[in-house]
């Protein structure tokens, strides 16, 4: 079978597409063909060796996929040919991947896979960060920083959904153009203006509820500074590739909660809530509230390249590998 393969941890045009033994399930394993993998930032930064965990080449990343089960372990009730999500920790880039059977989801066979295979990530990692860490509330509102990045979609597209209003920045044009195709309410290109002060003029001068920040830089502070009494900053990851040291008096003037926001790690905590939140998730698909449309579709090939566009902070939307 192809996989991408990390040989040697720097850029990504250093994977090497290569072919591989096709695993086997162990006892408590099933075996996915997969027809779709979701492409996200944080596979650029394992292959670079700058994310959280940081493993020995070679491996083959990739966290999110759909496809159909092609073989069951001997305790496992799953049957073959069943659609599903899978949520392996790493091999997803593969066209068969053996996973744990708590790390599958069974799905409708009506949705595509490409649609699903975008799901996990970027819907999961927003919709837990918005309903489980910020509480968030209808008629609130919430900065999206990056917003034009996969989180940032998704979360444009939750907060819809959940009756919270979007102010989105963005870095240029084309990511304006992009985010007003989703429902953004305001966008704000924080490349011309002052942050803080276009979202004070935007509140009315009393700043946004919640901000989604998966960007990090010198951009947080600002946005902090940007929150209303009680406002809460969500901390999901760091692509401008500086982690910012705010001033924590800001905390205490503005009563402010900084929260972190691992999903990875809290769907291996949390498995009853993960499979409520996605369920909840696909009944907005299937309610047509919510729709999915990737923005790139890449081949197995084609990995390397959309990693590098991950790295030159050029992706927008979101990205998957379709086998």
């Amino acid at each position: 079978m192809k996989s991408v393969v990390c040989t040697k941890l720097g850029d990504p045009k250093l994977l090497e597409i290569k072919e591989v033994k096709k695993p086997t399930p162990s006892k408590e394993e099933v075996l996915i063909k997969v027809e779709a993998a979701g492409i996200n930032f944080p596979d650029a930064l394992l292959v670079q060796g700058k994310y959280q965990v940081v493993l020995d080449p070679p491996f083959t990343p990739g966290n999110e996929i759909c496809g159909l089960i092609d073989e069951v372990g001997e305790k496992v009730d799953f049957k073959i040919g069943t659609k599903v999500i899978g949520l392996p920790e790493i091999g997803g880039f593969s066209e068969y991947v053996a996973i744990n059977k708590n790390l599958v989801i069974p799905i409708n066979s009506s949705l595509s896979s490409v649609e699903a295979a975008s799901l996990p990530i970027n819907y999961g990692t927003s919709y837990y960060a918005l309903k489980r860490r910020a509480n968030i509330k209808k008629g609130e509102t919430i900065l999206v920083l990056g917003a034009a990045g996969g989180i940032g979609t998704a979360t444009i597209q939750l907060a819809k959904i959940l009756g919270v209003k979007t102010i989105c920045a963005v870095s240029n044009q084309e990511k304006e153009e992009y985010v007003k195709t989703l429902g953004a309410d305001e966008v704000i290109r924080y490349d011309k203006f002052d942050l803080k002060d276009e979202v004070k003029k935007l509140t009315n001068g009393n700043g946004v509820d919640v901000v989604m920040d998966p960007v990090g830089g010198n951009v947080t502070e600002q946005a902090l500074r940007a929150t209303a009494w009680n406002g809460r900053l969500l901390v999901v990851g760091f692509t401008d590739g500086n982690i910012p040291k705010v001033p924590l008096n800001l905390t205490l003037v503005k009563g402010v909660s900084i929260i972190g926001v691992w999903w990875g790690r809290w769907t291996m905590t949390s498995p009853n809530e993960l499979y409520e939140d996605f369920k909840e998730l696909l009944n907005f698909i299937e309610n047509e509230s919510l729709k999915i449309v990737p923005n790139k579709i890449y081949s197995i090939n084609d990995v390397p390249e959309a990693l590098e566009r991950f790295v030159n902070r050029k992706n927008i939307g979101k990205s998957v590998v379709k086998f």
